[in-house]
């Protein structure tokens, strides 16, 4: 299980081996919150920060990263919470909507693949299969974690998971770049001969790719055929769950969801399970003790899926995103991964029998008559359908001009919109600028344009809007759609980057953090100034001596700072970001890192 500061938890899982760093990371969620994207470059970077993280080290992190990652969702799952920074430009090229994969169902998985690269170039790998979404969500979750090593025969057990990495680009909404598409190509084959290293106790582990064309059906009778079985899952549908429980009824197996879910589902079906829900008072200890830190820290409600199969002296476990409905288990898309081992480890009585933690968090399940959410009601949903239409079937592009008073953005789509419901109403906006909205018609294509704006300004992240009233109540449902930028200048980005390094103080920062010598927290990354030349970092180096011990130790990261020094060369607001005599002690080490390149060649 997650614990509750699940991110920190997921960035851990993502962090490379000692030796090792990333090479190249593939992501897949139905959710998406585009903030805890920003977070995760910065996993793969080192870094660690506190509730507000520098952007001088933020930028840098990502600069790096961004074109080392991918991340696949459901176009029209992009939460719009927030505009998290203008940093988010740099996703621009890592996020890929992904369209329906039939009528009325949805991309789902939630698997990580990442590829980390030792220093003579030895690949090593690493399989995330979670429940959790990429989001800022504090539910309960699972996650599996499977690190692996290139094998000399390829394995055929690794097929559905090569099988889905690979599927991948072609259901983005707007085509992948080429070296994106290629890069992942690549990483696909090369799972083929991975050997993952199984958990303790685990006698095999198989692979489930659901609702890919080419994949194979996923048999739920004979995968979960057994004397008894366990299911966890948020949601539940009846005829699922006969399924899974099989024709018996279920007698001594077990069901955990959430009540809501559970007050659907027949009294008869449930009187031969064992019926939980979450407690609703289950949480972890949070905070420091030694500090007197005694605060409860709760997660809010069941997200993971979970299901076990007792079958003789094995059990099958199955993790990952599906849940126990029909759509889960057949129709949308999702990945799971079946671990196979003995019961009395990882069978349903050591799971949640009497004396088991996850028993501990768990309630008897009693009928109840709970309202209805907003969300759960057909109208809710119906909203959802359209806004999940428009944002997948819809290829949204934002093409922008300059003009007098600074560059336009026009919003574009090559096909016109599905019909809209009798009262719906659309709009689209950037998602930088919420309180900036344009209606759309039904059926017809779009074709905004929006007021000038600065240059770093310019975005293709929108919000998009639909709404609706129903008996006199207000529904709204928006996300965020990932349209393809066309037409923005190449100095764009040195914009965004003068932007976030606005004054000689946070340059020299910088500084400091590219040669490696401040604290990855940023306590100790500042650099102050006595004059031009007399600069000197939090750890009392003066800035030639930092960048002298960096020509000798860590010359790479001259040749980091050089690509940012040109950048901020190319804008009036960037060149007044570098300090005063900057060239005095630059030039130096840049015409001594020229020499070093040339007597290496």
């Amino acid at each position: 299980m997650l614990a509750p500061d699940s991110r920190a938890l997921l960035l851990d899982a993502l962090r490379p081996p000692p030796g090792y760093s990333l090479d190249h990371a593939v992501a897949t969620t139905f959710t998406l919150d585009l903030e805890a994207a920003l977070m995760v470059p910065l996993a793969f970077a080192g870094f660690r920060f506190e509730e507000q993280p520098d952007p001088v080290e933020i930028m840098q992190a990502l600069r790096e990263m961004s074109a080392r990652f991918d991340v696949f969702c459901q176009a029209g799952a992009i939460s719009d919470r927030r505009w998290p920074s203008d940093l988010l430009a740099l996703l621009e090229d890592v996020v890929h909507d992904v369209r329906r994969p039939r009528p009325g169902h949805i991309f789902h998985p939630k698997v990580w693949v990442l590829r980390f690269l030792d220093q003579s170039r030895s690949p090593s790998y690493r399989l995330l299969v979670l429940s959790r979404n990429l989001t800022a969500d504090r539910s309960w979750d699972t996650i599996l974690w499977l690190d692996g090593s290139p094998g000399e025969d390829s394995r055929a057990g690794n097929a559905p998971l090569v099988h889905f990495v690979e599927s991948l680009p072609d259901l983005a909404v707007t085509p992948l770049p080429a070296e994106r598409r290629a890069a992942l190509t690549s990483l696909a084959e090369e799972l083929r001969l991975v050997d993952w290293d199984l958990p303790q106790g685990v006698r095999d582990a198989r692979f489930h790719s659901v609702g890919l064309a080419g994949s194979h059906p996923f048999e739920v009778d004979g995968h979960f055929s057994g004397e008894r079985a366990l299911v966890v899952s948020p949601f539940v549908r009846e005829g699922a769950l006969r399924r899974l429980f099989g024709p018996g009824g279920g007698e001594k197996s077990v069901l955990v969801s959430r009540g809501e879910e559970l007050n659907a589902i027949q009294p008869d079906f449930l009187e031969g399970l064992d019926v939980y829900e979450l407690d609703p008072a289950a949480g972890l200890a949070g905070g420091d003790e030694e500090a007197g830190e005694t605060d409860q820290a709760f997660l809010t409600r069941l997200h993971a899926k979970l299901f076990v199969v007792d079958r003789g002296r094995l059990a099958h476990l199955f993790v990952g995103s599906a849940n126990a409905t029909d759509a889960g288990l057949g129709q949308n898309v999702e990945f799971l991964c079946e671990l196979v081992g003995p019961v009395g480890t990882f069978g349903i009585d050591a799971l949640v029998g009497d004396d088991t933690p996850l028993r501990a968090m768990l309630a008897p399940y009693v009928a109840s008559e709970g309202e209805e959410e907003d969300g759960s009601s057909p109208d809710g949903r119906a909203l959802e359908g359209l806004m999940l239409d428009i944002a997948a079937g819809s290829r949204f592009r934002t093409t922008v001009s300059e003009e007098s008073a600074g560059w336009v953005p026009r919003v574009t789509t090559d096909a016109g919109l599905p019909p809209f419901p009798e009262g719906a109403e659309v709009s689209v906006g950037p998602h930088n600028r919420p309180i900036e909205t344009h209606a759309l018609s039904s059926v017809e294509p779009v074709d905004v344009e929006f007021a000038p704006r600065e240059l770093a300004d310019l975005t293709p992240f929108l919000r998009l809007t639909v709404s609706r009233t129903v008996e006199g109540e207000d529904l709204e449902r928006s996300t965020v759609i990932c349209s393809r930028l066309e037409g923005a200048p190449s100095d764009r980005f040195d914009e965004i980057l003068a932007r976030q390094i606005n004054t000689p103080e946070k340059f020299l920062q910088l500084l400091a953090l590219l040669i490696g010598f401040a604290s990855r927290t940023g306590s100790d990354a500042a650099v102050t100034s006595d004059g031009p030349g007399l600069w000197t970092s939090g750890t009392g180096q003066g800035v030639l001596e930092l960048l002298a011990r960096a020509l000798s130790e860590n010359p790479e990261s001259i040749d980091h700072l050089k690509a940012i020094v040109e950048q901020l060369r190319r804008s009036p607001s960037g060149r007044a970001v570098l300090p005063e005599g900057w060239d005095d002690v630059w030039l130096p080490a840049l015409e001594a890192r020229r020499t070093m390149l040339a007597g290496s060649s």
